[in-house]
């Protein structure tokens, strides 16, 4: 809702807003109006059935005071009250309502006595109505019979219309009770009645309403469209300066208000744009021949620096020449000297190296001699260890035949333990002690039996051990001989290199004295080379810096003829978008 009324037309959201301001303060008037009149109307009725019931209750006070006096008596003084509030008792027993009594179109008064019974009703009098409901399930005239012993009170509650009892419609009544008779009087009208003439104020409001809508609806449209009119001059003429138009009149509008300054700060603009317009294509025809000059003299500028850039390249290839071939020549020179002095070096290193190595061999003959006395002595020990070895081998054979003829000694004895313990069975009770004894011998013969088994293993493994050992120890001797034989050929070796070596070093000796002096004199030549590669060098950086500087003068003006050029296209570029605009 919001967003639609954003894009409405001015004129339309003008007459939207001011519809709203319009209609809703007259309703809310008209509304509170008629609220007013109705609780105002609602109070009159009240009062009016209260001041009904008081004038029925003075009458039946003056007519109690006549029966006191014996003037008329009780049922003809009831028949009068009955008869003054409603009328004559009809044929049918239903009574017409007093039209004196002002109470509205369905209003009347009725009595009830304080048992329910209707006294004086136009269409049900003598009827009991004590338990009588509304549509809601109230008990109305029992609530009207208490209002009325409590000193008088209004109740409410819905009846059936009189003439159409199909009708429901909410009902007030007024009731009082009479101290003589002990009557309850009650007045009662219909809600509706008494909001009749608010139901006209309304219907008043109501076209009233209408008339200042369509009166201030037709107010609003002439005045929105006028403004809206206005705007939309101003708009039209915007969007001809927006296509380059400023060729049209000012606008003439009259009025003062915000559309009128509008309009003249349009006229304004268009005027300032048009004037600086003009200003512009003046200083864009300046800007073009201005420019057209300065190309021309850049031109000229830009020819004579390229003649110069031309010599000096020509000058500057000749001295790059000679620097590089100095340069050359300085790096030959340089990687001579580098080379005799790593030759130089490294003859130092190997005299220093074969030296060493000389050292290491001496040494080594020593350590040759000494692991040849070594490997003798190894040589005699593992020989008396084979010995040792076979002595043991013999011994614990032997220790093997004396475990067999223990085995055979425990069997034996477990045999005869066998027998003495059968004996002695036979001997009975006399031979008891001898089979315990025989009992012992025998365990003893069967542990000694086992105790032979276990040593009988440990010397089966002693020889399979000694056997590995024995093997082993003659591997030994077998590969210390053969060490000793190779140690001393090695040794014969060594003296021989030893003699080779002491050559080689006096050799290497000679050799490091000349290249020592071969990098020292290569070192000089390099230095004497390399003055005369830095002095061609910066003769070529001048050459070049000083082309660098004649080249840089030529892009520069290559730059400012580039400007110029730019400048005459800007010139011509803004003369186009003046010529755009109609002037």
């Amino acid at each position: 809702m919001v967003d639609r009324i954003k894009n409405m037309k001015i004129k339309n959201k003008l007459i939207f807003i001011s519809s709203i301001l319009l209609i809703v303060p007259l309703i809310i008037v008209s509304c509170i109006n008629y609220y007013e009149t109705r609780d105002h109307l609602n109070e009159l009725g009240k009062t009016n059935l209260s001041n009904s019931v008081e004038m029925t209750l003075e009458m039946m006070n003056g007519l109690a005071q006549s029966v006191d006096k014996g003037e008329i008596s009780l049922e003809e003084a009831q028949e009068r009250v009955k008869e003054a509030i409603l009328g004559s008792k009809n044929s049918d027993g239903t009574r017409s309502i007093n039209e004196n009594f002002d109470l509205g179109e369905h209003g009347y008064i009725f009595i009830v006595d304080e048992k329910g019974t209707l006294v004086a009703h136009p269409s049900k009098e003598g009827s009991n109505i004590w338990d009588d409901k509304d549509s809601k399930g109230n008990q109305y005239i029992q609530e009207i019979i208490k209002a009325a012993q409590s000193g008088g009170g209004f109740v409410y509650y819905d009846y059936p219309l009189i003439g159409n009892e199909s009708q429901i419609e909410e009902k007030v009544a007024y009731s009082k009770i009479d101290e003589n008779w002990g009557w309850v009087v009650a007045a009662s009208t219909y809600m509706m009645d008494f909001n009749q003439p608010a139901n006209t104020v309304l219907f008043v409001n109501i076209i009233t309403l209408l008339a200042a809508v369509v009166i201030g609806f037709i107010i609003i449209w002439t005045f929105a469209s006028s403004m809206s009119k206005r705007i939309q001059n101003v708009t039209e003429r915007m969007k001809l300066l927006a296509n380059a138009d400023l060729s049209q009149e000012p606008l003439k509008i009259q009025t003062k208000d915000e559309t009128g300054q509008l309009a003249n700060a349009m006229n304004e603009m268009q005027a300032n744009l048009k004037n600086m317009l003009e200003k512009i294509a003046e200083n864009a025809e300046i800007l073009s021949s201005s420019s057209e000059e300065l190309t021309h003299s850049a031109n000229e500028v830009k020819l004579g620096t390229r003649q110069i850039v031309t010599t000096m390249e020509e000058i500057a290839q000749g001295a790059e020449k000679q620097a590089d071939n100095a340069s050359e020549l300085s790096s030959i020179a340089t990687n001579f000297a580098t080379t005799s002095q790593e030759a130089s070096n490294h003859g130092g290193r190997v005299q220093r190296r074969a030296e060493k190595i000389l050292t290491l061999t001496n040494e080594g003959s020593h350590l040759m001699e000494t692991s040849s006395k070594q490997m003798k002595m190894i040589d005699h020990i593992v020989r008396e260890s084979v010995n040792k070895v076979n002595e043991l081998h013999t011994q614990v054979q032997e220790i093997s035949q004396l475990v067999f003829i223990i085995r055979d000694i425990a069997e034996q004895t477990n045999l005869l333990s066998l027998n003495a313990a059968i004996e002695a069975a036979r001997a009975g009770e006399h031979g008891k002690g001898f089979a315990v004894v025989a009992e012992e011998v025998r365990k003893l013969a069967e542990q000694v039996a086992l105790s032979v088994t276990d040593i009988t293993k440990i010397v089966r493994n002693i020889q399979n051990e000694f056997g590995m050992v024995t093997a082993a120890l003659t591997e030994g001797y077998k590969e210390v001989e053969q060490g000793s034989n190779q140690i001393q050929t090695t040794h014969k070796t060594f003296m021989t290199i030893q003699d080779a070596l002491k050559e080689m070093v006096d050799s290497i000796m000679a050799v490091a004295d000349n290249l020592s002096k071969i990098a020292d004199d290569s070192q000089e030549m390099s230095s004497s080379i390399q003055e005369i590669a830095a002095i061609s060098e910066e003769a070529a950086a001048g050459i070049e810096e000083t082309t660098a500087a004649a080249e840089e003068t030529s892009s520069s003006m290559e730059e400012i003829s580039a400007s110029a050029e730019q400048l005459a296209n800007l010139a011509e570029e803004l003369n186009q978008l003046v010529q755009q605009f109609k002037l």
